[in-house]
């Protein structure tokens, strides 16, 4: 999570400067290329602080409310940035484009404000971009971007290189936009820019939109998790066998862990509830943080009981034996 909160700061400085630079530029250029630029640059403000929010809120303790805690709250407004920011971006920029393109004038526009306020932001969206790569590169450890990518469960920092790598591609249509409306004389290129820019402000929208929204409704945890908890149970002496694992993240660093297991004892004995205890102490310290033994329920099952459903106790799963449980 520091590295995630680092990568969002240097995008929220950088973007917030940004915007105020490009709707000068749009300003006394009239370019719609730059007014993309400047709706882009806002949104990627508003993208910052919404995750700040998220990141802020999904840390609050568990409470009578969510037992679970809010974990989950990174996930929404994550998922509002993807809606609400990028798509009204995009929308707003394809709606100048086209604005452009039917009342299109001549390309003669004041370009030394634009490519100067182009170049700065390149060197502000570079540096910010060197930060996420960062702070991506250590999140990944060993693991290949696709592995993360399967794997990983918190969205910030591929929120942040996708914002900058979307924007360094921005950048190069914008410049490319007005090069070429200068040098034909005909705005339809700059508008043609503006338009692209949407499409890929839109284009992001829709990539993150479809993983947080995933994430909100609940994703099991990694394959490895999964194996290393089913090893975990399964070399237990006291386990006859494991009938049952099921796993959803609630939060970045938050799993919850379900199991259904059946002990050499019956459900009730004394033994059983050493064995508990001693299982779930051992999944949390094999998992590092990522979750507690308020998080992780096992539920005694009978012999022969069968596999693929959690049993049922008068409608609920029986709490996991802990201090904190309510």
């Amino acid at each position: 999570m520091a590295e995630s909160k680092r990568a969002v700061m240097a995008a929220l400085v950088g973007n917030a400067a940004l915007a105020l630079l490009k709707g000068v530029a749009a300003s006394a250029t009239g370019s719609a290329a730059m007014l993309a630029e400047t709706f882009h640059s806002l949104a990627d403000t508003g993208n910052q602080i919404l995750l700040f929010l998220g990141m802020r809120l999904s840390t609050r303790p568990p409470d009578r409310t969510h037992p679970f805690g809010y974990g989950k709250d990174i996930y929404f407004w994550s998922f509002v940035v993807a809606i609400m920011l990028f798509t009204v971006g995009g929308a707003f920029s394809i709606w100048e484009g086209v604005r452009k393109l039917l009342h299109a004038s001549g390309g003669h526009v004041a370009l030394v404000w634009a490519y100067a306020v182009l170049a700065a932001a390149f060197v502000f969206e570079a540096t910010s971009m060197a930060v996420a790569v960062h702070a991506l590169r250590q999140a990944m450890g060993e693991r290949s971007l696709g592995e993360y990518w399967r794997d990983n469960r918190d969205t910030t920092i591929l929120t942040v290189v996708l914002e900058d790598s979307a924007a360094l591609l921005s950048l190069g249509i914008a410049a490319s936009g007005l090069w070429l409306s200068h040098h034909t004389g005909s705005g339809v290129w700059d508008a043609l820019a503006s338009g692209a820019i949407g499409l890929i402000l839109i284009a992001v929208a829709i990539l993150l939109a479809v993983e947080n929204h995933s994430l909100l409704i609940g994703e099991r945890a990694p394959e490895g998790v999964e194996r290393l908890v089913r090893a975990l149970v399964t070399e237990d002496p006291e386990v006859v066998h494991l009938g049952d694992l099921r796993t959803m993240h609630i939060g970045p660093d938050d799993i919850l862990i379900a199991l259904g297991v059946e002990f050499r004892h019956g459900p009730g004995a004394p033994p059983v509830e050493v064995s508990i205890e001693r299982l779930q102490g051992a999944i949390e310290n094999a998992l590092g943080g990522s979750t507690n033994a308020r998080l992780i329920v096992i539920e005694p099952m009978m012999a022969g009981a069968p596999a693929g459903t959690l049993p049922a106790t008068n409608g609920a799963p029986r709490a996991s034996r802990s201090a904190d449980s309510p």
